[in-house]
């Protein structure tokens, strides 16, 4: 998966998602796919590396749970019922990420970097040009939960053995852990092993819970790479 995250071809000028890198360029939506692909399988292959030498108790996680809102945006953008709409989400998330940047540029250099402005303006033009599309919503938070939550009803669990979770159930699960929320820790860890009368529990992560959040995860980004594909094939023309 990981190969087949850095391979991904580039879109053909007729292809959907070719025609949609037109509607958005500079911020091409396969770009933006392809990252959030990368970094999916990035994270996947991490968690086969750690859990052949053991199970952490926290770890994993936390990059199960960046696999899940990666490609969970990802689907998003390619499931999209028309170009222009894919458009239109792709330009929302770039609006999000220039003013993330912008913060981090604040925060970290003292300062906001001069090309802040102009893409922000770039990305703004490009949505106001697109068909059947309500320019209001170009600022609307992109939220990771409503994503997975809508990615959730197009590609149901349980429609295959890699399915054992939702999307959204593995996200609360991930971002109880990763927040270290100490009430659903209780039910997430199990003791291993029991500890004698009088002294302290070992808890350790619950392996059902480890594996069904990351078959879920490997699943959504399988279906990923796969959309990328499709989503990337010309347009047959009659001869």
């Amino acid at each position: 998966m990981l190969q087949k995250s850095h391979n991904l071809p580039t879109p053909p000028e007729n292809s959907w998602l070719g025609r949609v890198d037109a509607k958005t360029t500079p911020f091409e939506t396969s770009q933006q796919v392809r990252v959030f692909a990368q970094v999916a399988a990035d994270n996947l292959r991490e968690v086969d590396a750690v859990l052949r030498r053991g199970l952490p108790m926290f770890a994993l996680y936390s990059l199960i749970r960046s696999a899940m809102e990666a490609s969970s945006l990802a689907l998003w953008i390619l499931d999209a019922k028309s170009e222009d709409l894919a458009a239109s989400r792709t330009l929302r998330v770039y609006r999000q990420n220039i003013e993330s940047d912008r913060t981090l540029w604040k925060t970290v250099v003292g300062r906001h970097s001069g090309d802040h402005p102009t893409l922000a303006s770039t990305a703004e033009a490009n949505h106001r040009s697109l068909k059947g599309i309500d320019h209001s919503g170009f600022e609307d938070a992109v939220k990771s939960t409503s994503v997975i939550e809508m990615t959730d009803r197009i590609h149901p669990s349980g429609t295959n053995s890699m399915d054992v979770l939702t999307g959204l159930e593995v996200w609360r699960i991930c971002s109880a852990v990763t927040h270290a929320n100490q009430v659903s820790l209780l039910n997430i860890m199990e003791r291993h092993p029991e500890a004698p009368r009088g002294e302290s529990v070992t808890r350790t992560s619950r392996v059902s819970f480890v594996a069904s959040c990351y078959s879920t995860a490997l699943d959504r980004t399988s279906l990923l790479i796969d959309a990328f594909q499709l989503r990337s094939q010309p347009r047959r023309t009659g001869k």
